[in-house]
């Protein structure tokens, strides 16, 4: 019997008859720690372009006024220059000495862009001009003086017309 009985026990033991502790879970990989890295470099800045000539700006600044006048010379020609150029019919010393278009740039008293948009009602004023046909500059005739004014502006604040009236220096 005891035979029977060491083979009980041995066959319990087999079976799972005694309490022996589950197997243990596998530890969990340990996770590494983030390494601190360094920033991405930053991206190449573009080279700054070489700062403009200033005396090319000013030669621009005049080629750009120069071809506005262009395109508006047929509009002062038609609706300007009977009072406003010498040798016209109704040209005469007062308005010539308010206004000359003969020759570029213009003089007198109001040969100022500004002026010339005030006579024609380019800012919405009342025009005073053409004499007799006030308020028929209009349309492209008027956006093409209004374009030269422009261009002249530019050119005036970037100092070219002082460039072009300053005299050449002499050859060295």
């Amino acid at each position: 019997m005891k035979q029977i009985l060491v083979s009980i026990l041995f066959a319990a033991a087999a079976c799972g008859g005694s309490k022996s502790p589950p197997p243990a879970e596998p530890a969990p990989a340990p996770v590494a720690e983030p390494t601190p890295t360094e920033p991405p470099p930053e991206p190449a800045k573009p080279e700054e372009p070489p700062p403009p000539d200033p005396a090319q700006v000013k030669a621009d600044l005049m080629t750009a006024e120069t071809g506005a006048y262009e395109k508006a010379k047929p509009v002062f020609e038609k609706f300007c220059q009977s009072c406003h150029a010498k040798g016209q019919k109704t040209a005469n010393a007062k308005k010539l000495k308010a206004l000359d278009i003969a020759a570029y740039p213009f003089t007198g008293k109001h040969a100022k862009p500004a002026d010339i948009r005030k006579v024609l009602g380019a800012g919405g004023e009342k025009p005073t001009m053409p004499k007799g046909k006030p308020g028929s500059v209009k349309g492209d005739d008027l956006g093409a003086i209004t374009g030269w004014a422009d261009a002249w502006d530019a050119a005036e604040a970037g100092g070219a017309h002082e460039a072009a009236a300053a005299p050449a220096a002499p050859a060295p």
